[in-house]
């Protein structure tokens, strides 16, 4: 199986390799060659190839080697999918993998534990930083996002003072828990993405020793015949214009996607306009709360001392009425008493009124039988 020289290099390279061909050996940012690019053109590019075998087979481990390194073209579509930082994964020493153009698959830094005890520890580590008092209950914090909680664990903010509720400990707590199954199913997506790239660069090694026997017989069949590199010049003459017309495009490409950065740059400077502003209107939410507890705590002291003068007057109200209603049943008492006493004059007097018409009423009798 014989492959062509514009089938061996990668895209970028050949299109770099046919540029300075065409301008005869310059630059390829788009130096003139003068007339040395002329002579260049009219020489066989392949038997250049057979000449140097070398050169042509040390460009696959440079590629392969190359860490982080891009080309022109690379570098600004590398800035919108930027590595997240720490979540590369060195490989083994027995495996020393050759990643090629799949070097930027991100893999996560470390394995995330999944045991129990871990949940139970973060809880903890997180109830300690975000709830330093837990003995009143009664005071309340704004709400939060969970990245906004474990923000407020590690920075020293206004809000340290101000301490949550039993059950608003429990929301955040179950925001966290879920925030770390979230993390751990993303670990695992992450690690099985860098499983693929893992077998994909495999793959690309054996088509890497490939490409080399494939080189070596190339430069044999080179060595042997010129009709068959006469046929090679003319198909890469072919190869060249739709290279050309692929790089076009590429740059078509590249510059939409500068304008797209463009205009995510701007949205974000919007967002943190924004977000200075909804900081300031918190932190004079903040002053405000404060301006009204002190507030409330002057109100409580003068109503503490209203309360306490008014129990005074309802006391000494109380012990007058207490007084007063001796008093009153003292007198009460002594005019019960006078009545029973006057009613044991007048029952007398009755018995004696009766005893007495009694008398007259015999006295009566008598006088009329003497009559």
């Amino acid at each position: 199986m014989a492959f062509s020289a514009w089938q061996i290099l990668s895209p970028v390279q050949w299109a770099r390799w046919t540029w300075s061909a065409v301008r005869g050996g310059g630059s390829p940012d788009g130096e003139d060659g003068g007339g040395a690019g002329e002579a260049a053109e009219e020489e066989d590019p392949l038997p250049m190839l057979s000449m140097q075998p070398g050169a042509l087979i040390s460009e696959i481990p440079d590629i392969a080697n190359r860490d982080g390194r891009a080309t022109d073209e690379e570098k600004l579509a590398s800035t919108t999918a930027q590595k997240p930082a720490g979540l590369e994964k060195k490989a083994e020493p027995e495996d020393d993998l050759e990643y090629f153009e799949c070097s930027n698959v991100p893999v996560p830094a470390g394995k995330h534990s999944t045991e129990p005890g871990f949940e139970k520890e973060i809880s903890k580590q997180m109830e300690k930083d975000i709830f330093p008092v837990s003995g009143n209950p009664g005071l309340c914090s704004m709400e939060k996002s969970p990245t906004a909680i474990t923000s407020v664990s590690r920075s020293d903010s206004p809000l340290d003072s101000i301490c949550l509720s039993e059950c608003e400990k429990t929301a955040v707590l179950t925001l966290i828990r879920e925030e770390i199954i979230t993390k751990e199913i993303e670990a695992s997506e992450w690690k099985k993405k860098y499983e693929e790239s893992r077998q994909e660069v495999l793959e690309m090694r054996k088509i890497v020793a490939e490409y080399e026997k494939t080189i070596a017989q190339m430069i044999e069949d080179e060595q042997r015949t010129n009709m068959t590199s006469q046929k090679n010049l003319q198909q890469l003459t072919m190869e060249k214009d739709q290279a050309l017309a692929d790089l076009n495009s590429v740059e078509r490409s590249l510059s939409d996607l500068f304008r797209r950065y463009e205009n995510l740059k701007g949205v974000l400077e919007g967002f943190k306009k924004n977000e200075e502003a909804l900081k300031k209107c918190a932190q004079d939410y903040l002053t405000r709360v404060k301006q009204e507890e002190q507030r409330y705590q002057a109100l409580k002291v003068h109503a503490e001392e209203k309360l306490d003068k008014a129990n005074e007057e309802i006391a000494q109200v109380r012990a007058k009425a207490k007084a007063e209603s001796t008093a009153l049943h003292a007198g009460l008492r002594k005019e019960q008493m006078k009545v029973e006493s006057l009613e044991r004059a007048l029952q007398q007097k009755n018995q004696e009124i009766e005893e007495l018409t009694k008398i007259c009423d015999e006295l009566i009798a008598k006088l009329g039988k003497t009559d």
